[in-house]
């Protein structure tokens, strides 16, 4: 009798409309998975600090963009459908006010950008522009619209799996040196037809794995995000194929994370499952046999690619934080009415002296109190060299040539050579520094952050750099901060010497490598605190509700293993930054997990008031 109704249930159990989650399955299973070639213009050459590529392509990031656009006027259309049509009455939470408020900061941003052009069209190596990053409030809400009762996350879930399963395939063919990229057949789909013929070139070696989704630190982002429910259906399913499936998964998952070499990727999973194994004690316990299998299964895995990769995974781990105090002999170089270089708490000038032609006739070289500072011929190399043991320098005249029409003179420092000008400007005498290809720009004092990053540039695999420059640029744009998508702009390139001393010397900083200094610098202080509270409260709100839950159904363990993956995500942000790539993931299960928690609180009161 009871196997009767049970069928009898199933055959009258209503299914949610599939047509309703179209935009979650794009988002979480399609557009992560898009990879294809877009050549552009920069439109960075107008800047005189950029050395990069004027015409450059892309594989990763634009496709996923003009989707994502896409699916999102879907979602605008679905919900003006839901509302109007469909009568489905729209839900709120006063924990989405904060979210709100973080999007109208980030319109308000691009409105009072320092350059609304790329704030509204996307930038080179970024592509998150306003709509993308409002978007990602448009994309939690429709998740927690329509993903809060068990009809619709069951039926989501076995597109989520398939998304994750094809990542899988992918990451697997990295893994053992057989990139599906690299293959004719892939590249076919990849490139445009008039680029069939052409050679692709990886920056990444073989064995090690970035996915489709640009850089090896986001498939730490992605592991984060897709295991820990992938750990949840393990635990829900009676099923031994599924079973057996999922595990499969979360093993080429594991896999595919540790041969990214992404260390933070690494620790955020194990603190997320230390959440999760907390809140689901009970459960884990009871399947201890499941339990004993799952963490067997992570320990072999990172032995195992460890080994493939002669200890590499435990050599990063180790040296994940730890840095050394940095001593820079080169201090600064200040470019004006002379080169002043200070040199291990030493200042130097020099001023060339020129004749009528603008031909350098000798140099000017002066000590911080005046006293002219001693040099000599080096005949061996034709080079000034500096007698004074405070400034271990060569230097000497640059003649322009039919190749190369600069004009000024060269200083080598520790190795490096440094070309200075004060005649390449028309009307202007001051000196001016040579950058790469006809680049010329005035070196300042830059202003400095925290001392200790001042003294670790190398800190956190040369992070500590880029933060020291990125946090004064929160006073400078603190309100709404300096537009999405102009991090590259407001960043200060013109610090050579910074740049050099840290390691990054011909590089340019696209981006923080921290998501909130990148919230902050590009939308303001105001807006990284909307971010914060709303996530805060998310997580408090998540974990008084599941600590205490007895993890009936699958709404539950679903909702407790978002909260261990969202925990996952934000603790990768410290050292990471949103990407187009997996931020539209973080969003649609944040959404589906808040929109969990408010179906779980509702029939608990509900519950309890029966009670």
């Amino acid at each position: 009798m009871a196997k009767n109704e049970k069928n009898k249930k199933k055959r009258t159990e209503r299914k949610y409309p599939l047509s309703y989650l179209i935009p979650c399955i794009a988002i979480l299973s399609i557009i992560p998975a898009i990879v294809y070639l877009y050549a552009y213009d920069t439109g960075l050459g107008k800047f005189n600090w950029y050395q990069g590529p004027v015409q450059t392509l892309d594989f990763f990031l634009h496709s996923k963009m003009v989707w994502l656009l896409i699916t999102l006027v879907l979602i605008l259309f679905m919900m003006l459908y839901m509302i109007f049509s469909a009568e489905i009455q729209p839900i709120w939470t006063k924990n989405l006010i904060p979210l709100a408020v973080y999007c109208g900061l980030t319109l308000l941003s691009a409105c009072f950008s320092i350059n609304t052009g790329y704030s509204f069209s996307g930038i080179y190596e970024q592509f998150e522009p306003v709509w993308i990053l409002m978007g990602y409030g448009f994309i939690l809400y429709y998740s927690f619209y329509n993903l809060h009762t068990e009809a619709a996350v069951k039926r989501l879930m076995p597109w989520f799996v398939a998304g994750v399963a094809v990542m899988c395939i992918i990451g697997l063919s990295q893994v053992f040196s057989h990139d599906i990229y690299r293959t004719d057949f892939i590249k076919n789909f990849i490139l445009p037809a008039k680029y069939h013929n052409n050679k692709l070139s990886f920056k990444f070696e073989p064995g090690r794995t970035y996915l489709s989704l640009y850089n090896p630190n986001y498939v730490g982002f992605y592991v984060a995000l897709v295991v820990p429910v992938l750990v949840a259906l393990l635990f829900h399913t009676k099923k031994i194929l599924y079973r057996i499936g999922y595990g499969v998964l979360i093993l080429s998952m594991l896999l595919i994370l540790f041969a990214s070499q992404s260390r933070a990727g690494i620790v955020s999973l194990i603190l997320s499952f230390i959440i999760m194994l907390l809140c689901m004690r009970k459960v884990f316990f009871k399947n201890w046999i499941i339990t004993t299998a799952v963490i067997s299964v992570v320990l072999i895995a990172f032995i195992g690619i460890n080994v493939m990769n002669h200890g590499i995974l435990l050599n990063r781990m180790q040296n994940m934080f730890s840095a050394q105090k940095e001593q820079h002999a080169l201090q600064s170089i200040v470019t004006g009415d002379d080169v002043s270089i200070t040199y291990n708490n030493h200042t130097i000038h020099f001023k060339a002296e020129v004749d009528a032609n603008n031909a350098i006739t000798g140099f000017l070289l002066t000590d911080d109190n005046g006293n002219a500072v001693p040099c000599q011929i080096d005949t061996a190399n034709q080079l000034n060299k500096i007698t004074d043991s405070r400034f271990p320098f060569q230097f000497s005249a640059v003649k322009g040539s039919e190749e190369n029409s600069f004009s000024g003179f060269q200083i080598i420092i520790d190795g490096k050579t440094w070309y200075f000008s004060n005649t390449m400007k028309k009307g202007d005498s001051k000196y001016y520094v040579k950058g790469l290809g006809n680049a010329f720009f005035q070196l300042k004092t830059q202003k400095k952050g925290i001392a200790f990053l001042e003294e670790h540039y190398h800190f956190a695999n040369m992070r500590g750099y880029i933060w020291a420059r990125t946090l004064p640029l929160l006073k400078k744009y603190f309100f709404l901060g300096s537009g999405p998508d102009t991090f590259i702009i407001a960043f200060p390139n013109d610090d050579l010497v910074g740049l050099y001393n840290s390691g990054h010397d011909g590089e340019i900083i696209t981006r923080p490598h921290c998501m909130y200094l990148q919230i902050a610098a590009q939308t303001g202080v105001p807006s990284l605190l909307a971010f914060l509270i709303f996530w805060g409260w998310y997580m408090i709100g998540s974990i008084k509700l599941y600590w205490k839950q007895q993890y009936d159904g699958i709404l539950p363990k679903i909702g407790v293993a978002i909260l261990a993956s969202v925990i996952g995500y934000l603790i990768l942000g410290l050292t990471n930054d949103s990407c187009i790539a997996v931020s539209p993931i973080f969003f649609a299960l944040g959404g589906m997990g808040l929109g969990i928690n408010y179906h779980l609180t509702k029939e608990g009161k509900k519950a309890g008031s029966a009670i």
